[in-house]
């Protein structure tokens, strides 16, 4: 019981930390800065998942968070090759 108290407030801890990385997507100010923001808000939100996955006994949000961070490390990497060709030209 009192675990579930410790879930639910990590959760909103990490929704916290996401809202103020948001800023840092939105207010820039250079396209690493974004990129930065951006994988950190869905790290945080990978949490969340395996969060809600053991509140809510829901494993299949595991497989989700597993996915998601797979599409974040390969958006990471392929917006890194593009901001090194544009740092090139």
């Amino acid at each position: 019981m009192a675990q579930e108290g410790f879930l639910v407030a990590g959760i909103w801890i990490l929704l916290g930390t996401a809202l103020m990385a948001m800023y840092r997507v939105i207010a820039g100010p250079t396209l690493p800065d974004r990129v930065v923001g951006l994988n950190t808000i869905t790290t945080k939100i990978v949490g969340i998942l395996t969060i809600l996955a053991i509140l809510w006994r829901e494993y299949y949000l595991i497989d989700m968070a597993i996915v998601l961070l797979m599409v974040n490390s390969i958006g990471g990497l392929i917006l890194a090759k593009h901001m090194e060709r544009r740092g090139n030209d």
